[in-house]
């Protein structure tokens, strides 16, 4: 039996806790809130979006950062294992197949994950420390090892903490009311470890153009958002809502994934189909479907009137029968709704964001255990790490496998 040390008491850190004990070691989870799960509790909008159930090969295509490094980690605890987990705890879930085939709690309610996690570290002899912050571990030389050793903790009153091992599972700087404020990162690089540059990731875009602020309010479902970076072209589907500083929604955050390193040094041109299922050709005959009538009337159902009479506004045009409509106006119309131009200036930053991007090098992590290269018997987990993923739950799965991996691994 050894004495483990679980630094951090969210979804990877409650994991990795549990299966540490499950092995028969003597685990204590030190939480710098009064609760578990703080940050847990927002997920998904307070629902808890727990996984995705698609199969778990295609999670890796939803991984935006170090995707490979995950294998061992999401292999060794799947999206399937992990309901299997819960439906032995006696948490019912539900998938929303229309939604993504995202996974949440029955009763759309985060808590009771929460309260699943902490019965079961409660039973398996799980000691919680709460309100404890630690600032620092203690690392010494061993004659034993090549490497220093992890020895310990330091609590911010001054109190040692002395174990076998140490698993940090603190999170990054996303939501960082909730805990999650990136000190940890400092520990680590003061005894060497490479703390790649923190992006903000899943988080809302400012546009540069002042008439969006028009649109306020305005949500739009199933538009493609594109973009090129360095002639490679990123595109992706999703509901979009329009904000007065710019855009949210989720394709909105999924794509502040993908280009939130190149905003750092220049704008991004960004173009918006706001209806990719639908041809130009088609949106022409909506226009011109009845002649008599107006054009916003002929194409209302395609698109939201306050939306499409904003377009109007923009391009100078006023709503009139659809036979005194000129082509070229028409073909105005079909490219603003087809191909809309944005351009994105900065993102609203890593307090509004829902996952951090950048942290612990994979380089110094060993994939297949998650210890430190750097530090025997050190292991890090979750987003503390550098990996991010979509939205759609695939965030929480790599909280919840790096977690599982890490525990088993002590």
């Amino acid at each position: 039996m050894s004495k483990i040390i679980v630094i951090g008491g969210g979804p990877s850190g409650m994991m990795a806790a549990l299966q540490a004990s499950k092995n028969n070691h003597q685990v204590t989870l030190i939480e710098r809130n009064g609760e578990l799960g703080r940050k847990l509790k927002f997920t998904g909008g307070g629902r808890c979006n727990i996984t995705n159930n698609r199969d778990i090969e295609d999670f890796f295509e939803k991984i935006v950062n170090n995707r490979k490094f995950l294998y061992s980690s999401l292999y060794s605890f799947t999206n399937r294992d992990l309901l299997d987990y819960f439906s032995n705890n006696n948490l019912e879930y539900k998938v929303e197949i229309d939604n993504d085939y995202k996974v949440y709690t029955k009763n759309d309610k985060s808590i009771e994950v929460i309260e699943a996690l902490n019965k079961d570290l409660i039973q398996n002899k799980v000691k919680v420390l709460y309100n404890k912050k630690v600032v620092d571990i203690i690392v010494e030389e061993c004659e034993n090892y090549n490497l220093p050793t992890v020895k310990g903790v330091v609590l911010e009153n001054g109190d040692k903490l002395f174990c076998d091992k140490v698993i940090v599972s603190t999170g990054g700087m996303s939501y960082s009311h909730t805990g999650s404020d990136g000190s940890m990162y400092k520990i680590l690089n003061k005894y060497n470890h490479t703390i790649n540059k923190i992006y903000p990731a899943l988080t809302p875009l400012t546009i540069k153009e002042s008439w969006v602020k028009n649109l306020q309010g305005i949500s739009i479902k199933q538009v493609e958002i594109s973009c090129k970076i360095k002639n490679k072209k990123i595109s992706k589907v999703g509901d979009i809502l329009f904000a007065h500083f710019g855009i949210t929604g989720p394709v909105v955050l999924i794509m502040s994934s993908y280009i939130n390193k190149v905003l750092e040094n220049q704008d991004i041109a960004l173009k918006i189909d706001f209806l990719p299922q639908i041809t130009e050709e088609e949106i022409s005959k909506a226009i011109r479907e009845n002649p008599n009538k107006n054009v916003l009337n002929n194409i209302k159902s395609l698109l939201p009137q306050n939306f499409l009479k904003e377009i109007f506004n923009i391009l100078s045009l006023s709503d009139k029968k659809a036979n005194e409509l000129s082509k070229s106006d028409e073909l105005k119309i079909i490219k603003y709704i087809k191909s809309m131009e944005l351009t994105c200036n900065g993102t609203k930053g890593i307090n509004t964001s829902m996952v951090t991007s950048g942290g612990v090098s994979v380089k110094e992590i060993n994939s297949s255990n998650l210890e430190s290269k750097l530090i025997k018997n050190l292991f890090l987990t979750g987003e503390v790490i550098d990996v991010d993923a979509e939205t759609g739950g695939y965030n929480l799965q790599i909280a919840f496998s790096t977690g599982y991996l890490a525990g088993i691994s002590v």
